[in-house]
């Protein structure tokens, strides 16, 4: 049996935890050590033995927070920590010494940081393994040398049971962009001309990040589809943002090639829409750009982003059968997991 701490340093990633929590179940002790931010989203997470806050509200405490971890994990007979986000912030804590008996392993969310960032090359060299968070992303570390250090891909692609209280008309077929409002991340500028049919709805699934972002959400009221959009000017519950998701039809993630950090999707990271896609096996709408990778070859409906006209019929003929690979699985990727995590002894 194992004892593993599984540690998320940022306020962030959080939506990662309980996939890992429920691979990691019945192989023992698990303690979650983590920002005290995200006590309102995690303490209610199943199957955890211990919940950590970090005390970060001044450097001293920080730096009590990072020694106390550390003398837990040492002395409390843990074999296995886990970094839900494998990034600088946790350089404090890597820094002390752990005994060789304890596998470090890290999700990387950003595969561009070990070339990119100098900090990440300390962290680099303490992880046993590093996770990511698609097969295409792996792959693309490996194929161009990024590190000499394990690479494997896991799929945090299961949540836990939200219920369905919406009802959807009858006929209507919802297109959800998960998320918050960002024009740093997503392309909105597709809408503006864009026909849609009135029985085709987009749920803007997240309130607007900025200024800018409610600048779109004034303008799009001016649209010619402007009765097909829903927007939240609030942030949205976990519940009816399952409960939306759950009644998806599509999931559209708007990631374009005239997006500031296209290249990286690409290549180097994910959209956290991807795996609600996968955990609820709803099919995308992606940009054609994406149909080398694999997982959406089999999930997803390509269109042309400078010819959004041309998706509506698509989605009208579509009659595809999707998420056929057991890679979707709950057993295939706990298996998998596992098998990252600890080896072929687990």
């Amino acid at each position: 049996m194992h004892k593993v701490a599984l540690i998320e340093a940022g306020a962030f990633h959080d939506e990662c935890l309980y996939s890992q929590i429920q691979y990691l179940k019945g192989t023992g002790h698990v303690t979650l050590f983590c920002h005290p931010e995200l006590e309102p989203r995690v303490k209610q997470l199943p199957d955890v033995e211990e919940i950590i806050y970090f005390d970060f509200s001044s450097k001293w405490k920080k730096y009590q927070s990072w020694l106390s971890t550390w003398r837990k994990i040492v002395k409390g007979g843990f074999d296995t920590v886990i970094f839900n986000s494998a990034e600088s912030n946790i350089r404090k804590l890597i820094s002390f010494p752990f005994p060789k008996r304890i596998r470090l392993v890290g999700t990387l969310h950003n595969g561009h940081n070990l070339f990119e960032k100098t900090k990440q090359r300390k962290v680099t060299q303490k992880m046993d393994t590093y996770l990511t968070l698609n097969d295409f992303v792996a792959e693309t570390i490996q194929k161009e040398n990024l590190t000499t250090t394990k690479v494997g891909a896991y799929y945090p692609i299961f949540f836990p049971e939200f219920p369905k209280n919406l009802q959807k008309p009858e006929g209507e077929i919802w297109i959800t962009v998960p998320g918050v409002i960002s024009l740093d991340k997503r392309d909105y500028s597709i809408f503006k001309e864009w026909s849609i049919p009135e029985n085709i709805k987009i749920i803007f699934l997240g309130r607007p990040e900025n200024e800018q972002a409610k600048t779109f959400v004034e303008e799009a009221k001016q649209y010619p589809s402007d009765q097909n959009f829903k927007f939240f000017d609030a942030f949205v519950s976990n519940e009816l943002f399952h409960d939306y998701i759950q009644n998806s039809d599509y999931i559209m993630p708007l990631i374009h090639p005239n997006n500031e950090f296209f290249s990286r999707f690409q290549k180097y990271k994910v959209s956290g829409s991807y795996n609600l896609a996968f955990g609820y096996r709803i099919p995308l709408l992606m940009e054609q750009s994406f149909s080398r990778i694999p997982d959406f070859q089999e999930n997803a409906i390509f269109y042309d982003f400078q010819n959004i006209d041309s998706l509506i019929p698509s989605l009208n003929a579509s009659h595809h059968e999707y998420y056929k690979n057991p890679k979707w699985d709950f057993q295939f990727q706990k298996e998998n997991y596992l098998r990252l995590i600890f080896g072929d002894s687990n």
